[in-house]
């Protein structure tokens, strides 16, 4: 902890070409902005910064992200919000899964990710080729994952080809004040641990992770950039950080979200390369 040098917004953005921002526990949580945010957002308008939402939030389209954060007082585009939901296409091209019957766990945005990206959309207790657990509310939670599971394993047991895919790794997302919620992430641990027992050969079946640590994010950042002079604002150490730094870019981990300022020790593959107060 010692050794992570603190800055500021300020110099933040005094120093990079690009500034790249996670959103839940750096710009918002559940009850709204967080503070400094409006004005930093603000002052990146006026004064035309570039800078990007690297969100794992695969439960909204931009368009819906932009509106949600308007009515917290950050207007941003949504041209700017780079989401975990926008890597299916990229993905159901990649694996030609256009047409496969897709089981989606997740809400009405999750699921036109799906339809835009050309998967067909079943019911959790039909026979699926695709599994996505995009977010962890938007449906009967305890009846759908159960109705998902055994979907899954009847596919499993008659060997068919499956995609088990989750957009949004996190475990965890901060609702303000010192409430947390379970993420995604979360509900396709659950599918994975039922898997191991059921089928507990080695190989048993997991989840393609797109959203951060994974440079599917970053990468689109880039390719929208074109350069590297850019830095990922996170306060999550296993994905906002990582990501960053295995991507190759700087970081600065905030101590405004999930991962506590007190933590005692950091994983030497985790240094941030700043320290971040607060906005």
């Amino acid at each position: 902890m010692a050794g992570i040098s603190k800055i500021t917004c300020e110099l933040l953005i005094e120093q990079y070409d690009v500034l790249l921002f996670d959103a839940y526990g750096v710009l918002v949580d559940s009850s709204g902005a967080l503070p400094g945010a409006k004005e930093l957002i603000r002052h990146l308008n006026s004064t035309g910064k570039p800078y990007y939402i690297l969100t794992n939030d695969a439960s909204r389209l931009p368009e819906t992200a932009s509106e949600r954060y308007g009515k917290s007082g950050l207007e941003i585009p949504p041209g700017q919000i780079i989401t975990s939901g926008s890597l299916l296409t990229g993905y159901f091209k990649q694996h030609r899964l256009s047409g496969k019957r897709c089981i989606v766990l997740g809400t009405d945005d999750s699921r036109l990710y799906i339809d835009q990206a050309g998967g067909r959309i079943i019911s959790p207790e039909e026979d699926m080729d695709v599994l996505v657990v995009a977010d962890e509310r938007g449906y009967p939670f305890l009846e759908t994952i159960e109705a998902a599971f055994s979907s899954l394993c009847r596919a499993i047991d008659d060997l068919r080809r499956i995609h088990l895919i989750l957009p949004n790794p996190d475990l965890l997302f901060p609702k303000g004040g010192q409430a947390f919620g379970f993420g995604a992430g979360s509900i396709a641990g659950m599918f994975e641990a039922a898997l191991a027992l059921r089928y507990p050969h080695p190989g048993a079946p997991a989840f393609v992770r797109l959203g951060k640590p994974e440079i599917g994010l970053f990468e689109e950042a880039y390719s929208r950039t074109q350069t590297r002079n850019m830095v990922m604002i996170g306060d999550q150490l296993e994905t906002d950080i990582r990501g960053a730094l295995a991507f190759g870019i700087d970081a600065a981990w905030i101590e405004t979200g999930v991962t506590a300022g007190g933590t005692p020790r950091i994983p030497p593959d985790l240094q941030p390369t700043y320290r971040l107060a607060s906005l």
